[in-house]
This record gives structure tokens, C-alpha cells and sequence, in this order.
């Protein structure tokens, strides 16, 4: 696992290899230690395209972290591998994550104050 970028705005986690038992609670424990600095990312963007295995207590520790992000939003980028993508719908969980097939579509989904700002846009509309 490697933090590959951090700032204010939203930190990415690019996960490479296996999650599974062995490793889940390192992503959960890197996770903790973003959501409870000074200043949490705004997004938490968690790469999956590198994993070769995704276990179900790999996925069950990427919900864990997206139920313990407090104001974060996390975004998951599942790549075009099948391994997590084909996991994460066999079990469900992508109707409760926000999955992404490419980190530029994560990105892309904006921020939090652009959401605020499209949904007083509709709502002033009527």
C-alpha cells in the first residue's frame, strides 16, 4: 500500500498485491491515521486496481473504512481488473461504495462544495 499523494483537499491510497486477512487491517489502520489527522481529507480515493486478490475481509476492511470516514468521502477506483470489480458486485458492496473504474472518474466526481453547490442549483430551480 502506498499513500501517493496528500493534501488538504484528498489523499489517494494505491493498493498493490493481495487484500485479504493478512493485510486488511493495514489499510484500515492507514485509513485511521487520514481520517484523524488536524485536517482529513475532504476525498480519500482508494486505488484497488493493483490488487491481484480481493478477500471478503479485504472488502469488508474497504467498507470499514468508507463506514469510519466521518466527513471524508471515500471513492474507490476498482480498474478494469475483474478480480475487484466482479467482487465488490458479487457481494453487493459496490451499491454502497462510490466505485470508479479509473482514478481521472474519481477525480472527476468533484468535490463536496461542488455537490452542495449542484444541488442549491437544482433546488433553486424548483
Amino acid at each position: 500500500m502506498v499513500l501517493s499523494h496528500r493534501d488538504s483537499g484528498g489523499a489517494v491510497l494505491v493498493l498493490y498485491g493481495e487484500l485479504d486477512a493478512g493485510t486488511a487491517l493495514k489499510l484500515e489502520q492507514a485509513a485511521a491515521q487520514l481520517f484523524t489527522a488536524e485536517y482529513p481529507p475532504e476525498v480519500l480515493l482508494l486505488d484497488l486496481s493493483g490488487l491481484a486478490f480481493l478477500s471478503v475481509a479485504g472488502a469488508r476492511a474497504v467498507l470499514a473504512v468508507h463506514e469510519s470516514a466521518g466527513m471524508s468521502r471515500v471513492r474507490v477506483v476498482t480498474g478494469d481488473r475483474p478480480t475487484v470489480r466482479q467482487f465488490l458486485h458479487a457481494t453487493r458492496f459496490d451499491a454502497v461504495l462510490d466505485c470508479y473504474r479509473t482514478r481521472v472518474g474519481a477525480i472527476a466526481a468533484g468535490s463536496r462544495a461542488e455537490f452542495v453547490s449542484q444541488v442549491k442549483t437544482i433546488w433553486d430551480a424548483g
